[in-house]
């Protein structure tokens, strides 16, 4: 894992699940991931780690995700599918103006096994919401989130971004090409509830910015800070993610990056 390591030495237990790869297209694992998540931390509840017995608190829980793995993390965050948004939206791609890459159509709107199937592996527990939108797939005990280099922005729409409902920070690349960083990220940030919302931009960066070494020190140093403020109670760590401490970069930007 990228991000275990560090945070465990600042006291953190770290938990993943395997079987996450990425996938060609969006399929069913959207909606299997985050409820595997959800799974592991009641599990640990209930059955602790050999070795880190009374050393855990799973009563505050954060989840953090990369690329494919971002909408996991919105989810846990409470973000909830907009079924008409997204059909609307992959329906009319192909004639906006401009139309995003054909590539990006077919991975996001071309569903692994189709929509029927994607809706019947969700079940009727979730997709059956009262207010049109998917029931959430979260937690209480999960007390904030980090989704980076995001994916979800039509799949969760205004409405369901709009849901989210504890402390999100967003790792977005002003360069993105993979997860394009004005159809994803910038709309995800800017549909957030605006109270407890934050996105470090990183400047000049394509998809794969994790594979910096530069950049993955960076983002280790936010995630632990971020989750030393929320789960750990850390007051002063705020100063660490706050927009005084970014702007001391000129290779990032606070929130959405306007350009020189």
């Amino acid at each position: 894992m990228f991000f275990g390591p560090h945070l465990a030495s600042y006291g953190f237990v770290v938990a993943g699940i395997n079987g996450q790869d990425s996938m060609s297209n969006w399929g069913p694992w959207l909606t299997d991931h985050p409820r595997d998540l959800v799974f592991a931390l009641d599990h640990i509840a209930a059955q602790g780690v050999t070795g880190l017995e009374g050393m855990i608190d799973t009563d505050h829980a954060g989840a953090m995700g990369y690329s494919f793995g971002s909408p996991s993390a919105l989810f846990l965050g409470g973000a909830r599918v907009d079924s008409e948004n997204y059909l609307a939206l992959c329906a009319g791609a192909a004639s906006m103006n401009p139309a995003p890459p054909e590539w990006w159509i077919d991975y996001i709107c071309n569903l692994l096994g189709g929509w029927d199937a994607f809706v019947a592996n969700a079940g009727p527990e979730i997709t059956t919401g009262e207010d049109g939108l998917w029931a959430p797939i979260t937690d209480d005990r999960i007390r904030a989130v980090i989704p980076m280099a995001p994916e979800g922005a039509w799949l969760f729409g205004e409405r369901g971004l709009a849901k989210v409902d504890r402390p999100t920070m967003l790792f977005g690349a002003t360069e993105d090409t993979g997860n394009y960083y004005d159809l994803e990220a910038v709309p995800i940030f800017e549909q957030l509830p605006p109270s407890d919302r934050i996105m470090i931009s990183f400047v000049g960066e394509g998809h794969m910015m994790i594979d910096s070494a530069a950049r993955l020190a960076q983002m280790k140093h936010f995630a632990a800070a971020f989750f030393g403020y929320h789960l750990k109670g850390g007051q002063s760590l705020a100063d660490y993610f706050s927009e005084d401490f970014v702007a001391g970069y000129s290779d990032l930007a606070w929130g959405v990056y306007q350009g020189e």
